[in-house]
């Protein structure tokens, strides 16, 4: 029995078809799917048991080789305490992956990410977070865009930061964190830091060279003693250096330089003040 070449190619160009139309409704179906109210709850909790807290997915899109979703993850101790709140997270993620559990990005970009943390009076962090990733295993690249923080210290103003841009990039045992800040209130400032993966310890350090030193704004700075900066001059401005480290406990230890610039009789005169830790507390102290 003869076949033609024509019948074949006929049949190879059929079976293509079919195969992009299976192809095509497998992936219509699992997006459907991961767009029910059922594929959104999968998706929040095996991203709440990775997190070690619950998750709520409210968006998801799904595409061939990248996924977006939006979330929330809430405090344990308190169901309607928002913890973060990602507006639009996206991942090199495919829906295959997000179905079969197989999740694990290279790179992973958070824009509007909103971080909401709450601290005791002598600045112990009272919202649990998920825990630092460890030594083994690999870490995306995380970049954040347009990112915010807000704290609420017991006995002081809230205190917030808006205009956050921040890259963290696994180099070995660390993960590198860079970038920068432009705050409506607290102006421009460059950020820097590093975690370390084995002891899950780290530090950030932002820096301004014209830093506002506004009373309201500086009652509102958490983790350091309250009445920490009534001393320096107010409605003036200066070079910060603020730098936080976070110990395996997860206690934060900050560290403060202020290098103000005065006139005296038309001179100017450069004033350097520095966070210096007392037997209980912190103290600024004047540099020679």
């Amino acid at each position: 029995m003869r076949l033609s070449f024509r019948r074949v190619e006929k049949f190879v160009v059929l079976a293509t078809l079919a195969t992009v139309v299976v192809v095509g409704a497998l992936r219509l179906g699992v997006g459907r799917f991961l767009s029910s109210t059922q594929g959104k709850a999968m998706v929040a909790n095996r991203l709440g048991s990775a997190l070690g807290m619950p998750v709520e997915v409210s968006e998801i899109n799904v595409g061939d080789a990248s996924s977006s979703f939006r979330f929330r993850v809430m405090d344990p101790a308190d169901p309607k305490a928002e913890v973060l709140n990602v507006t639009s997270a996206s991942a090199d993620v495919s829906a295959a992956d997000l179905v079969t559990g197989r999740v694990a990005p290279s790179a992973l970009k958070l824009s509007g990410a909103s971080l909401t943390l709450r601290v005791a009076p002598d600045g112990q962090v009272l919202t649990p977070l998920p825990p630092l990733p460890g030594g083994s295993g690999p870490v995306p690249t995380v970049i954040i865009q347009n990112g915010s923080v807000s704290i609420s210290q017991a006995g002081r103003p809230p205190f917030a930061l808006h205009g956050i841009n921040l890259k963290l990039e696994p180099a070995g045992p660390i993960i590198a964190l860079s970038g920068d800040v432009n705050d409506p209130k607290w102006g421009a400032w460059t950020v820097r830091g590093e975690v370390l993966r084995d002891t899950r310890t780290g530090w950030v350090e932002l820096e301004s060279r014209n830093a506002p030193l506004d009373a309201p704004l500086l009652a509102s700075v958490p983790f350091v003693p309250q009445n920490l900066f009534d001393e320096v001059m107010s409605t003036d401005r200066a070079a910060v250096v603020v730098r936080l480290s976070v110990s395996s406990d997860r206690d934060v230890l900050p560290a403060v330089e202020i290098r103000q610039t005065r006139r005296i009789f038309g001179i100017p005169v450069e004033a350097t003040i520095r966070l210096a830790p007392t037997s209980d507390s912190y103290l600024l102290v004047p540099l020679p």
